[in-house]
């Protein structure tokens, strides 16, 4: 199986690089994951080209400006990677019916309940979050086609405290990464979640920070200029 990964520089990206090159897997498995730079999927005519020269048989979309304060400050650019580049892959892959694999976050939920179903009716708060939605709602018009909600960190949580009143169910790269890819080759379609069991930050970043500090979200939320989501835990895979 050829698989054609894009953001194939980013913490994803890479990871899931890594994972296909060190691990043996139950399918034969090629790949090729151009950086950002090397395909612009801002770019209709080179995403096109890019995908006719490799003739993938799977596409697992990474590439997106995913980091909330750079989506806040230049939102311009994350429409333009995030939607416009996000309806570029998915033409593409539409010319050939090419399976599309589109990562999505679990931010496209408003955080009030948690515990979210691939069913559940999404309401994005961030600016984030509405890109994240409308790349969903863009790929949802190729019938082959599967969106993954997810949320996930590097391999080490980089902060000396977390909050003991926000949850998730965020996962370390690592752990994250070997589930994601048995869900794409598993030929589902649809919507599915994928992540960790429901847990406080505070209780995710003692699995590899045992000297972080407890903290509470409350001042955050009189202060902060974009919306805290409390609760964006998924009723996962």
């Amino acid at each position: 199986m050829k698989i054609l990964i894009t953001g194939g520089s980013g913490l994803l990206g890479n990871e899931l690089k890594n994972f296909i090159d060190t691990k043996s897997l139950s399918h034969n498995v090629e790949y090729y994951a151009p950086s950002s730079t090397e395909c612009n999927i801002e770019n209709l005519e080179t995403v096109t080209k890019i995908i006719s020269d490799y003739n993938p048989s799977m596409i697992i979309h990474c590439a997106a400006v995913a980091k909330f304060k750079d989506v806040e400050l230049n939102p311009k650019k994350a429409l333009k990677t995030n939607i416009i580049g996000t309806c570029n892959v998915t033409h593409a892959c539409m010319d050939t019916n090419i399976k599309l694999i589109y990562i999505s976050s679990s931010h496209v939920f408003d955080g009030q309940k948690g515990n979210y179903k691939p069913s559940d009716q999404i309401n994005p708060l961030t600016k984030y979050a509405k890109t994240k939605a409308a790349g969903e709602y863009t790929v949802l018009t190729h019938n082959n086609s599967l969106i993954i909600r997810t949320e996930f960190c590097g391999k080490d949580f980089p902060f000396n405290t977390a909050y003991t009143d926000k949850w998730s169910s965020k996962d370390y790269i690592d752990v994250l990464v070997p589930k994601l890819l048995d869900v794409c080759l598993s030929g589902k379609k649809g919507i599915c979640h994928i992540g960790g069991s429901r847990k406080s930050f505070y209780d995710f970043a003692l699995e590899r920070n045992i000297n972080v500090k407890p903290g509470s979200v409350k001042e955050l939320v009189k202060t902060s200029p974009i919306p805290i989501l409390i609760d964006t835990s998924l009723i996962t895979e």
